[in-house]
């Protein structure tokens, strides 16, 4: 499958792990927790990112609760318990996470042809201040606190197309992460980039339309390569 650029009219973006550095930014938020020296990190990590999921699919409840319980899960599973006002503080860093160097350089380029989107699990004040500091113009902003809802259901997908006033085809997203965003999107019939900033293997079972290790790679998929000069 390759990328048929001549159908895209619209970009579609995840935030934490695509546009902003979510290992940077929640290693470093996790350095910050007294309570956390000593403990095995990555393994701390692994249980959280997998409790999340867990609670991610349950009920809707804000992002930031979600966030606060999963650390206090993976925390407990090597024996620790956290204080209310250590999540609290960890959970707070989130809007202060970096955006990738590349995020707002390409996203400005191709806003100049392309309607740009963000669809995101958090709260709407915290991908707020996430924008600013990526510093691009996304006409659609959509979050789970919108639509009570949370990706990899397919509700982010459905609103953006709303709001995008666009039908699927001419719409393309771009995403780092293959459980909430690249999966999913496929099955809804999106076209689909994968951001491998990790350097993962690509899955056997899942065949994105493209995949590139940055944004770079995405923008002279879209603009040509002379839009590296």
């Amino acid at each position: 499958m390759g990328l048929e650029v001549e159908r895209i009219r619209a970009l579609t973006f995840d935030c934490y792990g695509t546009l902003v550095d979510w290992d940077k930014g929640i290693r470093a938020a996790l350095k910050e927790v007294k309570g956390l020296q000593s403990f095995d990190v990555e393994r701390l990590l692994r249980e959280r990112e997998q409790a999340e999921r867990e609670l991610l699919a349950g009920p809707y409840r804000i992002y930031s609760g979600m966030l606060g319980d999963s650390l206090r899960i993976a925390a407990a599973a090597q024996g620790r318990t956290l204080h209310y006002g250590e999540i609290l503080a960890f959970v707070n860093t989130m809007s202060r996470w970096p955006p990738f160097p590349d995020s707002g350089k390409v996203l400005r380029r191709l806003a100049v042809q392309y309607t740009l989107g963000i669809l995101s699990n958090v709260e709407t004040k915290v991908l707020s201040l996430s924008i600013k500091q990526i510093g691009a113009p996304f006409v659609a902003q959509i979050t789970a606190e919108d639509i009570h809802s949370y990706k990899p259901a397919p509700k982010h997908w459905e609103e953006g197309l709303k709001r995008l006033h666009l039908p699927r085809e001419n719409v393309l997203h771009v995403a780092s992460s293959l459980y909430h965003d690249i999966r999913p999107a496929h099955a809804l019939g999106f076209a689909t980039v994968w951001i491998n900033r990790r350097n993962e293997p690509v899955p056997e079972d899942i065949e994105p339309d493209a995949v590139f290790p940055d944004l770079g790679g995405l923008m002279q998929a879209l603009l040509g390569p002379a839009a590296a000069t």
